[in-house]
């Protein structure tokens, strides 16, 4: 087997061993998560500007429905750009 395919095998594994502890851990991709969440309102910009997180994600969640990980991946990239 030459080195490319010998990486492709790997790789493919890998793959099927994080499949395997996401479907088992229930853990969730919170990049998708975060694409796919519904936008985040100005109040709960200026609660997570303040450092106000739990506050932020009850309104979040009172705005929107979200569920908690929308929530907390939604959070997240307003946390990743106040920290940026």
């Amino acid at each position: 087997m030459g080195e490319v395919e010998d990486l492709r095998a790997r790789v493919e594994e890998l793959e099927r061993k994080v499949e395997i502890l996401f479907s088992h851990t229930g853990a969730v991709d919170r990049v998708k998560v975060a694409v796919d969440a519904p936008p985040v309102s100005s109040e709960v910009e200026a609660l997570m500007a303040a450092g106000k997180t739990t506050k932020a994600a009850k309104l979040y969640q009172k705005q929107t429905g979200a569920g908690m990980a929308e929530t907390m991946a939604a959070l997240e990239e307003i946390a990743a750009r106040n920290r940026g």
